[in-house]
């Protein structure tokens, strides 16, 4: 099995329901993880990369067409 088979593989799991729930579920994890770890100090900022984190891994059609603000260049 090369890593071909292996991406393809990953991609198959995470676009079935079952691989979505647990995407959601480990983005979520580990950005409260963080928020514990850091005392909140950064929850807003943390938040912000779960939801580009899911929109990334995730099939969510709603997510995947909506364009937030937090998508503009910074300056």
């Amino acid at each position: 099995m090369g890593i071909d088979d292996l991406v393809n593989k990953a991609k198959d799991a995470l676009g079935s329901e079952h691989g979505e729930r647990l995407s959601d579920q480990g983005i979520q994890g580990a950005g409260d993880g963080f928020d514990r770890l850091s005392g909140e100090r950064f929850a807003e900022h943390t938040d912000t990369v779960q939801e580009h984190g899911d929109r990334l891994l995730g099939h969510d059609a709603d997510a995947a067409d909506r364009q937030t603000q937090d998508d503009a260049p910074r300056q």
